[in-house]
C-alpha cells in the first residue's frame, strides 16, 4: 500500500484531495498532512512516504524549495500541484527532479488512480534495485570482501550498538542426495527489514547471504537498556513471518557491539555455529553463546560405524543398538549437519553390506527419500536394522531351536507383566523342564537370567532417552518393586538406576542378550 503525504496552506485543498484519493479505490493511506511547508519537511524526513503531494504556492517556503530538500534527503516521490498553469515552475520542478507537474482543477479520481499506479510499480522496481545493492554491500562487508559502497549502511553514532540476527533452515535429511530435492528458498528481504520491531531497534538492512541463511543488520538505540531481550523480541518478529510457511527456521543472535566494523567478527562467529543448528530441536532463537563449537572429537565415527557392523555381522542385537544411538549422539555432538548426514550415510551402507553379505533381499531396508528432522532418519535407520535382525532370525536363525524363539518373542511382548518360567513354557508349547534345557545348551543361560536381561535392557533405553525417571522405571520393566530392580540394576551393571541417568547411559554395558 502506497503512503501520501499531502501540503497545503489551504485545508480546503487538503480535504478535496483525500476525497479524490478515496474515491479513485487505489489502496493508499494518508501518512500525513500540514499547511505549513517546514513543519511539514520535518515530518517527512521522519515518515518517509511513498509519495508527497505539495502545493508550489505558499509563504515561508514554497513547494519547489520544499521540493527540492525532499529530494535531496529521501526517496519520496514528489508531485507540483497549482491552481495556475506556468511553464516556468513545470520546468524547474524537471530539474530539481520532481516527478510531474500537475493543475488541481483538472485532478480526477482516474488520473489519480493512474499516476498511483504508475508510482507503485516505479516506487518497487527501484525499491528492488536498491534492495540488490544493498544485499550486495552487506554481504561484502561481512564476509570481508570490502568495507562497504555507495549504499553502505555504514552509521556511527555516540552510544548506538549495533549486532546481527542469522536466519538459517536446516536442510532435510537425505540417505541418497538429490540436488533437484532441494528447495530454492526466496525471501522478500525488503518486507523483512520493514516491518514494526520493537521500540528503539532498526533493521538497517537484511541479506540474503546463502541459499538457506539470511542474516539482519540491526541498529540498537542508545534508549534501549535491554538490548539482549529487545534483540531476541525482533527476531521473533522476524521468525513469525518467515515461518508462516515453514516451521523449522533457526535465529541465532550475536553478541551486541559498541562498533559497527565489530559485526565482520561476530558474523564469522555466527557462521561457525550455524551447521549445528539442525541438533536443536526444541528452540529456535539462540544467543550465540548458546552454540558451542566443539574443538574435539572423543571417538572417531570411522571406527565406530565398522565395530557397529562387526556387532551386527556377531548378531549381538542389543549391543549394535545401543551403540547405534552412541554413535548418533556423538555425531550430532561434535559435526555439522553436513559430515553429519556423511556419517548417517556411512552407517547406511554397513546395513546394506550385512545384508549383502548374508544373502538376503534389500527391500527391508527401504529408507524415505528425505526427512525433516534427525530423529525421524536416525528413527528410520534403527527400524532398518530391526528389519534386518528379524529377517535374519526368520531365514537363518535356526541357531536357536523353535522353542527357543518362541519364548524369546513371548518374553519380549510380555516382559512388562509378571510373567514364570511356566508361562513362558506354555507359550512356546514345551514343559518348563524341557525349556530349561534348550536355554542352557543353546544360549549358555537359564530363561530367568534371559528374562532379567531383558529386562534391564529396556530399562536402560527409558533411562537413557529420559523417558522415564530412574524412581518410575520398575513399573514399565517388569520388576516386582523399585527397591529389587534398584538391587538387580547395580547388581549387573556396576551403577545405580539414577545415576546411570544422571550420567546419560555412557558407561561400561553389561551382559548382552545374546541373539535378542
Amino acid at each position: 500500500m502506497i503512503s501520501i503525504y499531502i501540503v497545503d496552506d489551504e485545508p480546503m485543498a487538503i480535504r478535496y484531495l483525500e476525497m479524490l484519493l478515496e474515491a479513485s479505490g487505489f489502496p493508499c493511506e494518508i501518512a500525513g498532512t500540514q499547511t505549513n511547508s517546514t513543519r511539514a519537511y520535518y515530518e517527512i524526513r521522519s515518515m518517509h512516504p511513498d509519495i508527497v503531494f505539495t502545493d508550489i504556492s505558499m509563504p515561508v517556503m514554497d513547494g519547489l524549495e520544499l521540493a527540492e530538500k525532499i529530494l535531496k534527503t529521501g526517496d519520496s516521490r514528489v508531485y507540483l500541484l497549482t491552481s495556475y498553469e506556468d511553464f516556468e515552475y513545470a520546468k524547474k520542478g524537471v530539474k530539481i527532479g520532481v516527478s510531474d507537474y500537475l493543475l488541481k482543477n483538472e485532478l480526477t479520481e482516474k488520473m489519480l488512480a493512474g499516476i498511483l499506479e504508475e508510482a507503485q510499480q516505479e516506487l518497487s522496481d527501484q525499491r528492488k534495485q536498491r534492495q540488490m545493492i544493498l544485499e550486495r554491500n552487506i554481504r561484502d562487508f561481512l564476509l570481508g570482501n570490502s568495507r562497504g559502497g555507495e549504499d553502505h549502511i555504514y552509521e556511527e553514532r555516540a552510544l548506538q550498538r549495533y549486532a546481527l540476527l542469522t536466519f538459517y533452515r536446516p536442510m532435510r535429511f537425505m540417505i541418497e542426495p538429490d540436488p533437484a530435492a532441494e528447495e530454492n528458498l526466496s525471501l522478500d528481504t525488503y518486507e523483512l527489514g520493514h516491518m514494526d520491531f520493537p521500540k528503539g531497534m532498526r533493521c538497517a538492512a537484511f541479506a540474503q547471504m546463502r541459499n538457506r541463511e539470511y542474516c539482519a543488520v540491526v541498529f540498537i538505540s542508545e534508549s534501549v537498556v535491554d538490548s539482549r531481550r529487545r534483540l531476541f523480541q525482533m527476531a521473533d518478529v522476524i521468525l513469525s513471518k518467515i515461518a508462516q510457511n515453514s516451521t523449522d527456521w533457526k535465529c541465532i543472535g550475536s553478541d551486541i557491539c559498541l562498533h559497527f566494523f565489530e559485526l565482520q567478527e561476530q558474523y564469522r562467529e555466527l557462521e561457525k555455529r550455524t551447521g549445528y543448528l539442525y541438533a536443536k530441536r526444541d528452540q529456535s532463537i539462540f544467543g550465540m553463546d548458546e552454540i558451542t563449537v566443539p574443538d574435539r572429537r572423543e571417538s572417531r565415527p570411522e571406527e565406530m560405524v565398522e565395530e557397529i557392523y562387526r556387532l551386527l555381522t556377531d548378531g549381538k542385537h542389543a549391543r549394535a543398538a545401543e551403540m547405534s544411538e552412541t554413535y548418533f549422539d556423538l555425531c550430532r555432538t561434535y559435526d555439522t549437519q553436513t559430515l553429519y548426514m556423511e556419517h548417517m550415510r556411512s552407517y547406511y551402507q554397513v546395513l546394506r553390506r550385512c545384508t549383502l553379505r548374508d544373502g538376503k533381499g534389500l527391500e527391508h531396508l527401504a529408507i524415505s527419500r528425505s526427512y525433516t528432522s534427525y530423529a525421524d532418519l536416525e528413527r528410520a535407520l534403527l527400524n532398518c536394522m530391526e528389519l534386518y535382525f528379524e529377517e535374519r532370525e526368520r531365514t537363518a536363525g535356526l541357531q536357536y531351536s523353535e522353542y527357543v524363539l518362541r519364548a524369546q518373542q513371548f518374553i519380549r511382548r510380555e516382559y512388562i507383566r509378571d510373567i514364570s518360567v511356566a508361562d513362558i513354557a506354555v507359550a512356546a508349547g514345551i514343559s518348563e523342564g524341557h525349556l530349561r534345557r534348550l536355554f542352557k545348551q543353546e544360549m549358555n543361560m537359564s530363561v530367568v537370567d534371559y528374562l532379567t536381561e531383558y529386562r534391564i535392557s529396556q530399562a536402560k533405553h527409558l533411562l537413557r532417552e529420559h523417558i522415564r525417571s530412574a524412581s518410575e522405571v520398575w513399573r514399565e520393566t517388569g520388576f516386582s518393586s523399585a527397591q529389587y530392580f534398584s538391587y538387580v540394576f547395580k547388581k549387573k551393571e556396576g551403577i545405580s538406576p539414577r545415576d546411570y541417568q544422571r550420567r546419560g547411559g555412557n558407561d561400561e554395558v553389561g551382559a548382552e542378550i545374546h541373539g535378542r
